[in-house]
């Protein structure tokens, strides 16, 4: 992609007004716009002023519009470019007249044609042999996409498909390849003559329907087909604005000028949002109508884009004007990013084929040198140089491949000690932890042996005395054995955490063609098998390394559970006597209700009554008070028991990972014993062929 691809340009805008027509001039209507002489600029009223990249006033023929502002787009299009011409305004504004949606065969010499039949007289009379030009049709009338030129009845099945490469594709929409301006012009005849238009009181043959004629060039660049590039440029005459209170639209013109408008609403959200700077990188509605949806890489996308803002100048218009002003000033602030389309396919191959040229001029360059090496005596001694040089770094690369190649085969036979190590260490922990729990070692022994007088009892307690202090020496040894394990981990694996990220790039060796074996290849895959290996032994650090931590976490979590589990003891006969004195509380007082409830019909006793219900309000907080204490009780021992769970699951997390660290160990020795295999049988091969 060339720089010139990668410009992004604005969209344009071009003004266009039309004369009062002798309806406005009957009711007294008044011009209400200025054209600034030499500027592109118009002044609405007496101040408000407006700027566009074209504006043409009311005497502004047809042709001066086309040159002016859509003959470049044309020029474009041929380039490879994807081009837009968009007319909007208000209904009965003229946009249907500049675009020149309603030319016929008839009118083929008339100066006063619009856009498209100028565009399809300069399509065909600059294409050549190699280009292949398509045309389609359709309208949205009330959200629906219709095919003009389908020529059946029936509406066909049409959908809107993104396409990540190709952009916005209309599925089901008749395209049909045309080789004259004739064709092209009875294709545009054939869809006008199906296209919805209607009567209102602003004009009486209203557009009902957003009309889109698109033309696709195919230009092959070779005679290769995929070698091509395709453009497209979309001609887009939109339904008026309209108001129902000037329309005086009813029934179906109602409905209709209902769903126009929502459209032209739902591309007045696209525009301010792709042109407002403060929402740039924002979300873009572009789904909430199809016409947006059609207009997508038109608006912000891949496309030169031309509006062509159509304003009446009768006063009584005014809002309506200023409206579609400001409509189009804030779409000359949408920012598009065209290129030429050309298919990535066939981008890549012409990228490939140059980098093919390049090495080819540089194996050219290269030969020549060596003939020059012959005849200079500098460039003979800087070639020597070099490949002195490359075969002392080979040699170092050897080196250096057979030194990784032992020191990971060490590390592998260290990190099985250490592995047989710890389950070692851990079966003496499980046998510490039996025997401490014995009720043995909670004796004193020592005041036994004090109190004794038989003397082959005190020597029988002093042997059990003996075996406590074997237990705690035991003890000490477990922790010096971890202590010498975690030293052995880290000494073993700085030269692994030394080396960084290891990434071989061929897999284990397997069985090549054995007459190509030499000393070239086995270097080669010994450095690999290294590399593979050393790999390997990162990775069983680093679970190591998990596997360490979520141990020491599980050793803290099981230590905090001890600890919690004479509180938990406390806790349930805490629960169990706050329970009773709830139940004895509660039985008092239902007995006092039922005291109350006599004593109401005995009317002496009813300074008695009183003391009972001040005792029964007492008795109910009391009540309140130890059930608020049982569910603090409740949710201690709940977190004892989530404490426990957790405990549970890192210990299957554990095992787990110690499986997988057995396996990854078990195919290091694998792959050990096959490389050893296949480097004899590489040697012996390599011997009988330097025999040979």
């Amino acid at each position: 992609m060339t720089k010139d691809d990668e410009k992004v340009i604005p969209v344009r805008v071009a003004l266009r007004c039309r004369p009062l027509i002798p309806k406005e001039v009957n009711e007294g209507c008044q011009c209400c716009l200025t054209f600034v002489p030499g500027e592109a600029q118009v002044i609405v009223g007496k101040d408000r002023a407006f700027t566009y990249d074209y504006v043409f006033d009311s005497t502004t023929e047809q042709e001066e519009v086309f040159n002016t502002a859509v003959s470049s787009l044309l020029s474009g299009l041929f380039k490879g470019y994807n081009a837009t011409v968009l007319a909007y305004g208000q209904t009965g504004s003229g946009k249907t007249y500049s675009m020149g949606g309603t030319y016929t065969s008839a009118q083929e010499h008339d100066l006063s044609v619009g856009v498209i039949p100028r565009v399809i007289n300069r399509i065909f009379l600059e294409k050549d042999n190699k280009t292949t030009v398509t045309v389609s049709y359709l309208e949205i009338y009330n959200e629906e996409i219709l095919d003009l030129l389908s020529g059946s009845k029936e509406k066909p099945s049409i959908s809107i498909r993104e396409d990540p490469k190709e952009g916005i594709k209309i599925v089901g929409l008749t395209e049909k390849v045309v080789c004259s301006a004739t064709e092209m012009v009875g294709c545009l005849e054939q869809g006008n003559s199906a296209r919805t238009v209607g009567s209102t009181a602003m004009n009486s043959a209203s557009s009902r329907s957003h009309a889109i004629f698109t033309t696709t060039l195919e230009q092959r660049r070779s005679a290769d087909r995929s070698d091509s590039v395709v453009s497209k440029l979309h001609l887009v005459d939109l339904a008026g604005s309209e108001r129902q209170k000037k329309t005086k639209a009813e029934g179906d013109r109602l409905r209709e000028g209902i769903s126009i408008n929502r459209g032209l609403l739902s591309l007045g959200n696209v525009i301010s949002a792709l042109g407002d700077e403060s929402k740039r990188g924002t979300f873009v509605p572009y789904r909430d109508s199809k016409l947006t949806r059609l207009l997508q890489d038109s608006l912000g996308g891949n496309s030169h884009t031309l509006m062509i803002a159509c304003v009446s100048p009768a006063d009584s218009n005014m809002e309506e004007t200023i409206n579609t002003l400001r409509y189009a000033d804030r779409a000359r602030k949408i920012k598009n990013k065209p290129i030429i389309n050309i298919d990535p396919r066939t981008a890549e191959m012409q990228r490939l084929k140059q980098q093919v040229q390049e090495l080819q001029v540089m194996l050219l360059n290269a030969r020549g040198g060596v003939s020059q090496v012959l005849c200079g005596s500098e460039p003979l001694r800087n070639m020597s140089e070099i490949l002195e040089k490359n075969s002392c770094l080979q040699d170092e690369n050897s080196k250096l491949s057979r030194e990784l190649s032992e020191a990971v085969g060490q590390t592998a036979q260290m990190f099985e000690r250490i592995i047989t190590t710890e389950q070692a260490n851990e079966n003496l922990q499980s046998k510490l932890v039996e025997l401490k729990q014995h009720a043995a070692l909670k004796i004193d022994l020592q005041r036994v042996v004090e109190s004794l007088e038989d003397q082959e009892l005190k020597e029988n307690v002093e042997m059990i005395q003996n075996l406590q202090q074997v237990i705690l020496q035991l003890q000490d040894e477990n922790a010096g054995i971890t202590a010498s394990i975690e030293a052995m981990t880290s000494e073993h694996c700085n030269f692994l955490d030394g080396e960084g990220e290891l990434r071989p790039r061929v897999g284990v060796p397997g069985t090549p063609n054995l007459m190509t074996a030499d000393k070239g290849t086995l270097e080669a895959f010994t450095t690999q098998h290294a590399l593979q290996q050393a790999q390997k032994s990162k990775e069983l650090l680093e679970l190591n390394k998990i596997l360490a931590l979520k141990e020491a976490f599980v050793k803290e979590m099981c230590q905090g559970n001890s600890q919690l589990e004479p509180m938990q003891i406390k806790y349930q006969e805490n629960m169990k006597g706050l329970q009773s004195a709830v139940g004895s509380l509660q039985k008092e007082k239902e007995e006092l209700i039922l005291d109350l409830h006599s004593a109401k019909k005995d009317i002496t006793q009813a300074k008695l009554s009183e003391q009972r219900k001040q005792r029964l309000q007492e008795l109910e907080s009391q009540i309140t008070e130890l059930k608020k204490q049982l569910q603090e009780q409740a949710k201690l021992l709940k977190l004892k028991e989530s404490s426990l769970r957790n405990v549970s699951k890192l210990n299957q997390e554990i095992q787990a990972m110690k499986v997988q660290r057995a396996q990854l160990m078990k195919q290091m020795k694998e792959d050990s014993e096959k490389f050893r295999l296949w480097k004899h049988k590489k040697e012996r091969e390599v011997l009988q062929l330097k025999e040979k």
